[in-house]
């Protein structure tokens, strides 16, 4: 048993002497730890150069965004004023002495020689027109368009 405790003991001793050895071997020489300060610092400039790069590529491209936002808004301004021309352009009031095919020649309707589109006027207010050749002032006629 004596023997036992002798052999741990000795065994302990190893260890914690090895352990030591590797805590000294672990630490590092001035000169090693200033060129990893170098080392280190190096790379940190070379990131902040990079970062610095990135940061005008950035505000670079959201001043492109920026642009691209005011065409788009311009475009969907046109839209805008484009569908409500098509809308102001899609109804007609008849006047006296209208009929189907005679606005249906109009420039502001189909244009001439499109008399033949009467029919298309006819079918968009079947819930307004009851008689194609009776037609009456003031009517709102829908005009539909290709």
């Amino acid at each position: 048993m004596k023997r036992f405790v002798l052999i741990v003991l000795a065994l302990l001793l190893v260890v914690s002497f090895g352990l030591n050895a590797q805590e000294e071997n672990k630490k590092l020489k001035p000169d090693e730890a200033e060129q990893l300060i170098q080392q280190y610092t190096q790379q940190a400039e070379q990131l902040k150069t990079q970062l610095d790069q990135e940061k005008a590529a950035a505000e670079k491209l959201q001043a492109e965004v920026d642009s691209l936002k005011n065409v788009i808004d311009e475009l969907n301004a046109k839209i805008a004023e484009l569908e409500k021309k098509v809308e102001e352009q899609s109804y007609y009031i008849v006047k006296p002495g209208d009929w189907l095919s005679k606005l249906a020649e109009y420039p502001d309707v189909y244009g001439h020689g499109n008399y033949a589109r009467w029919r298309d006027i006819y079918k968009a207010n079947k819930d307004l027109i009851q008689n194609p050749d009776l037609i009456l002032p003031g009517w709102k006629l829908k005009i539909p368009r290709p």
